[in-house]
């Protein structure tokens, strides 16, 4: 059923569930009767399980777990007031294909950074306060009161329930209004991760300080603008004085903990941290290790179980062909065999990893690993040198001298050794099919690569197969420039049918060298 409430000051059409719209309806869904409710109403403080997590040195976060019964009932209200919930653009936090990254991701590159937590975020939304919200949407008084009874303890949101969450998510609203109309006023990017506030633009936010712009580091509430400040104060939090952080263009600019100077990534703090675990087990053994871990941190989790948390994040964020992840990845399942964590990277992850760059003064090309050969390249794009430097565009001053084992200016093919770490790249399987035309391919390489440049995807279908000065070449429709010479030819397997050999603007045709030359290159070697 469709409504006419009121989200704060602003009247919208809301379609409350059925199981909102009175109080039978509402304990129906629920399955509680009065007996029930009665207790909950009376003795739901005894219902939860309080303890402490550490958020830092010397501070703690209380946790307010429910029981098995009430858990249940806070998670089916949660499904419908989620219902009701419609997440604006710049909330991350709580929200459905959306988290910490998407979050971070959002300010990526941005010069200028401010961060801004709120000070006992679920304390400060009173039982009040939701019941009133509630109201304010058009949902009955009687079922307003008995959500509210179930969803908070103590006067306020319990940090620990299912239904907080999207409470407070929902409580923000109006507070969301009124930070996004300043950032647009402002000319700054604004998003919000349960408590974590954060302001960025390119320009520096002048407009958001009283006066002049504070340095760099951590900074008072009190140097803010007063919009800033009356627009949290007014929607009923506060800012916490000891966790307000302003970066510039010359600082390191960390959001919801991931750092977004040039693309996103983990603050190195956590690698670090992680290291230190499995060197502790690789050197005391899985038992000492765990005893040290639970005397250290107060832990009660495996060790096992903390760390395969903490690298799943590491994935989450850098993805699954990123070195370090996989380096620390076969590090844990060297210790933990028993449980290993599975590597299986997509598609796109295993071609940009095996896509590189060939670096030499007198020209660019690209190269790339195939699986029972090695790195190949073509050899125009070595020609008249014994050495070429390869690198990753993830890590492009982190370059690596080759060698130059085998060449045939001929089939213009060349064969590069190298001592490469195996975590830094994947392979590509050569073709098993014979090659048609008609047949889609997609090309990848570099063409004028430059720092910052991604790999080159060009789709395209085979024009022909054609043979010149005995060399089996494979004509394509999609233009191959310069620069994407040595690279990979893959049909629509990912298995690589050729070698690019030959394209350009200036060029009428583009061609590949056919993997049976390389083949029987080889063969005949």
């Amino acid at each position: 059923m469709s409504l006419w409430g009121t989200f704060f000051d602003k009247p919208i059409r809301i379609a409350i569930p059925t199981e909102l719209m009175a109080e039978a309806a509402l304990l129906a869904y629920l399955g509680v009767g009065p007996a029930e409710l009665r207790k909950i109403w009376y003795y739901r403080g005894r219902m939860y399980r309080h303890f402490s997590i550490a958020k830092g040195p010397n501070k703690v976060r209380v946790i307010s777990a429910p029981d098995e019964r009430l858990k249940f009932l806070q998670r089916r209200l949660a499904d419908k007031l989620t219902e009701l919930y419609r997440p604006r653009n710049p909330v991350h936090g709580f929200v459905v294909d959306r988290s910490v990254k998407t979050n971070a991701f959002s300010h990526l590159r941005r010069r200028f950074v401010i961060n801004i937590d709120l000070k006992d975020f679920f304390p400060s939304i009173s039982s009040n306060r939701v019941e009133g919200m509630l109201t304010r949407l058009g949902i009955d008084a009687r079922v307003a009161e008995i959500i509210t009874r179930i969803c908070c303890n103590n006067g306020h949101l319990p940090q620990g329930a299912p239904s907080s969450p999207v409470v407070s998510n929902m409580i923000c609203f109006s507070l969301d209004k009124r930070l996004m109309a300043i950032a647009k006023d402002t000319r700054c990017i604004y998003t919000r991760y349960a408590d974590d506030i954060t302001f960025s633009s390119h320009q520096p936010p002048t407009a958001l300080f009283e006066t002049t712009l504070p340095p760099a580091g951590r900074i008072s509430p009190d140097l803010f603008a007063p919009k800033v400040r009356e627009g949290i104060q007014q929607n009923g939090f506060s800012i916490n004085p000891d966790k307000v952080h302003y970066a510039d263009r010359h600082s390191r600019r960390i959001v919801t903990g991931l750092k977004v100077n040039e693309f996103l990534n983990v603050d190195r703090r956590y690698v670090r941290n992680i290291r230190a675990a499995l060197h502790s087990i690789e050197t005391l053994g899985i038992n000492d290790a765990e005893s040290k871990f639970h005397a250290k941190h107060d832990g009660r989790s495996s060790l096992a179980a903390h760390l395969r948390g903490k690298i799943a994040f590491l994935v989450h964020i850098k993805g699954q062909s990123d070195p370090l992840v996989r380096s620390i990845a076969l590090r844990f399942n060297k210790c933990f065999p028993s449980r290993p964590i599975k590597m299986v990277p997509t598609l796109a992850e295993i071609r940009d990893r095996a896509v590189w760059v060939t670096d030499d003064p007198s020209g660019q090309g690209t190269a790339f690993f195939l699986k029972g050969v090695g790195l190949v390249t073509a050899a125009h794009c070595v020609r008249g040198i014994d050495e070429v430097e390869v690198l990753h565009p993830s890590k492009h001053s982190n370059a690596f001298k080759t060698k130059v084992r085998k060449r045939d200016e001929h089939r213009d093919l060349a064969i590069l050794d190298h001592q490469i770490p195996s975590t830094e790249y994947f392979e590509l399987e050569p073709v098993s099919h014979e090659i048609a035309t008609g047949d889609p391919m997609i090309a990848l390489g570099y063409p004028a690569w430059a720092p910052g440049d991604r790999l080159n995807v060009r789709p395209g279908v085979v024009s022909t197969i054609t043979v010149k000065s005995a060399v089996k070449l494979i004509e394509v429709t999609q233009q191959l420039s310069q620069g994407m010479s040595g690279g990979p030819l893959l049909d629509g397997n990912g298995a690589v049918a050729g070698i690019i050999y030959k394209g350009g603007p200036t060029e009428g045709r583009h061609f590949a060298v056919h993997m049976d030359v390389l083949a029987d290159w080889l063969k005949g070697s």
